[in-house]
C-alpha cells in the first residue's frame, strides 16, 4: 500500500525524479584560460573545478574527507612507505582508447619529476617516492595529478563525464556528457559555462532566469542573503595568506622583524567579523581548524606593542609594497585593512592591485616586497590540502619534504609551524565560498572546502 502511494507522487511529480537531458548553465566570476591541471592559474580553484568534468585522477577524496577510488581500483603500500603499487579499473579515455599503465605513467612524470614510476604490466604500476610518503593515495587525488592524455598536437584528452566540445579561453565553455564515461552518463546533456560574468547584470537583465548556478563574491552575498534566493555557503577554506618575496635583483627581502612586526599588527579578528561580514574565521595556520582540529594550537599574535618594538629596533624601514589580485575586491579590502593595521606600528604598507600574482612566475616579475594571495584548499584529507598549499607557496625542498612525509597530525602540525616560524608566510584568513543555485537544479553538492560534486546534479526544462 505505502509502495503504491509513493508510486502515485511520483507519477504526479514528474519534476522531482531525476531525468536526462536539458543543459545545465554556469556563472564563473573569473576568467580561465586553459584546462591543463599542469599549467599555473589565475584562479587555480575555479580552474580545478571546470577541469574536474574532463579529466581524473588515481584517488579521490569524499565529503567526508575519506580516500576512495577513482581510477585506480586499488592499492599497496611496501616496507618502507617508499613503493606504493596500484591497480587500475578497466576505463577508456574520451577518444575511445583505453587507460593502460604506460598512458598513466606518462601523465604522472609529467606532474613530478621526484618520482621514479615503474610499470608492471597493462594495469598495474608503482610509484617510488624519495621520501617516505605514507598518504601518497592521498596526494594522488590533488588535481595537479589527473590522468591527462597529450597528443602530439597539444590536445588534451581526459576520461571524466564530461568533454569539451566548445573552449573560448577566459570566455565561454561547452562540455557535452560523454555517453562512454566507466562511471555511468551523467544526466545533463551539457555543461554551458560563461566565464568572467557580472552578476548584477544578470540580475538586472533576466534575474538568472536562464542560469542554473552562479559563484558569488563575499561582497555579493548580503543582497542575496536578504531575498528568497538560494544560496550555499562553503565553511571557511580560502586562505588569505601573505608572502613575502625574496631577494631579486638589488633589492633586499623585507627585513624578518618587520615581517613579524605585520603579522603581530593584523586585526584578524575585524577583518573576518567585519570586513568579511563573517563568513570568513581568523587564520593563525595554513589549514582551517575544522579540518585539522589543531589550528588553536596557533595562537593569534595580535600584539600592536609589540610590532612597534620590533619596528623601532630595525631603526629606518622603507615601505613595504603588497601587491594583491587587482580583479578581487576582497583581496583590495583586506590589503587596504592589513595597511592600516601596519600603520599603527609605524610601518609603511603600500598596497596596489597587479596582475598574476597568483602564479609562482607572476611573482618572480612583481615588483613587490609581498603578495596577498588566495589559495584554495584543494582536498578535505589534511595532508593533501598542505601538500597543496606548499606547492602553491613554492615552499623549500626540505618543507615540502616533510609535508610529504608527515604520517600523523603532530607531523603535519610540526611541518606548518616550521613553515611559519620566520614570518615570511603569514595566514589572515579562511574564507567562505558562496553559490547561488536555481530552484530548477537538484543534488548540486557543494563541498566543505567550495568544490563541486556534480555526480548526481540534474535540472528541470528543455
Amino acid at each position: 500500500m505505502i509502495a503504491a502511494i509513493l508510486l502515485l507522487v511520483a507519477m504526479a511529480n514528474p519534476s522531482t525524479r531525476p531525468h536526462y537531458g536539458s543543459t545545465a548553465r554556469i556563472l564563473l566570476q573569473h576568467k580561465i584560460n586553459s584546462l591543463d591541471p599542469l599549467l599555473e592559474s589565475d584562479y587555480p580553484g575555479d580552474r580545478d573545478k571546470l577541469t574536474q568534468l574532463v579529466f581524473e585522477t588515481l584517488t579521490e577524496i569524499d565529503a567526508q574527507g575519506h580516500l576512495r577510488p577513482a581510477l585506480a581500483s586499488s592499492w599497496q603500500q611496501e616496507a618502507g612507505q617508499r613503493i606504493w603499487q596500484f591497480q587500475l579499473r578497466l576505463a577508456s579515455f574520451q577518444d575511445g582508447t583505453v587507460v593502460t599503465s604506460a598512458t598513466v605513467a606518462a601523465s604522472l612524470r609529467s606532474a613530478s619529476l621526484d618520482w621514479k614510476i615503474n610499470v608492471l604490466n597493462r594495469q598495474a604500476f608503482t610509484i617510488e617516492s624519495p621520501v617516505p610518503s605514507p598518504h601518497l593515495p592521498e596526494l594522488l587525488s590533488l588535481p595537479k595529478f589527473a590522468i591527462v592524455k597529450r597528443l602530439p598536437d597539444a590536445t588534451l584528452i581526459g576520461t571524466g563525464p564530461y568533454k569539451v566540445t566548445q573552449w573560448q579561453p577566459g570566455e565561454h565553455a561547452l562540455f557535452a556528457a560523454n555517453d562512454d564515461y566507466w562511471g555511468g552518463r551523467p544526466y545533463p546533456d551539457a555543461i554551458e559555462v560563461q566565464m568572467a560574468a557580472s552578476l548584477r547584470e544578470h540580475l538586472l537583465e533576466r534575474n538568472l532566469g536562464r542560469d542554473h548556478a552562479a559563484q558569488l563574491g563575499i561582497d555579493q552575498l548580503r543582497t542575496l542573503e536578504q531575498t528568497t534566493q538560494n544560496v550555499a555557503v562553503s565553511r571557511p577554506a580560502e586562505l588569505l595568506v601573505i608572502l613575502f618575496l625574496p631577494d631579486r635583483g638589488n633589492r633586499k627581502a623585507v627585513d624578518p622583524r618587520i615581517r613579524e612586526a605585520i603579522a603581530d599588527a593584523i586585526n584578524r579578528s575585524a577583518i573576518s567579523n567585519t570586513l568579511l561580514q563573517k563568513k570568513a574565521t581568523s587564520a593563525t595556520a595554513l589549514l582551517p581548524q575544522w579540518l585539522t582540529g589543531y589550528e588553536f594550537l596557533f595562537a593569534d599574535k595580535m600584539n600592536p606593542e609589540q610590532a612597534h618594538k620590533l619596528r623601532t629596533a630595525v631603526g629606518t624601514v622603507a615601505p613595504v609594497t603588497l601587491a594583491y589580485d587587482f580583479s578581487d575586491p576582497v583581496s583590495k579590502m583586506v590589503a587596504e585593512r592589513i595597511a592600516v593595521d601596519a600603520h599603527e606600528a609605524g610601518i609603511v604598507v603600500q598596497p596596489f592591485g597587479d596582475t598574476h600574482v597568483n602564479t609562482k612566475s607572476g611573482r618572480k616579475s612583481s615588483t613587490a616586497d609581498a603578495v596577498l594571495l588566495k589559495l584554495p584548499l584543494r582536498s578535505l584529507d589534511p595532508s593533501a590540502a598542505l601538500a597543496g598549499i606548499a606547492d602553491d607557496l613554492d615552499l623549500s625542498p626540505d618543507l615540502s619534504s616533510a609535508i610529504l612525509s608527515a604520517g600523523r597530525p603532530d607531523d603535519l602540525f610540526v611541518a606548518e609551524r616550521k613553515t611559519l616560524e620566520d614570518s615570511r608566510v603569514i595566514p589572515v584568513a579562511h574564507v567562505s565560498q558562496a553559490l547561488w543555485l536555481s530552484s530548477a537544479v537538484h543534488n548540486w553538492q557543494q563541498l566543505a572546502n567550495g568544490d563541486w560534486n556534480l555526480d548526481q546534479v540534474w535540472v528541470e526544462g528543455k
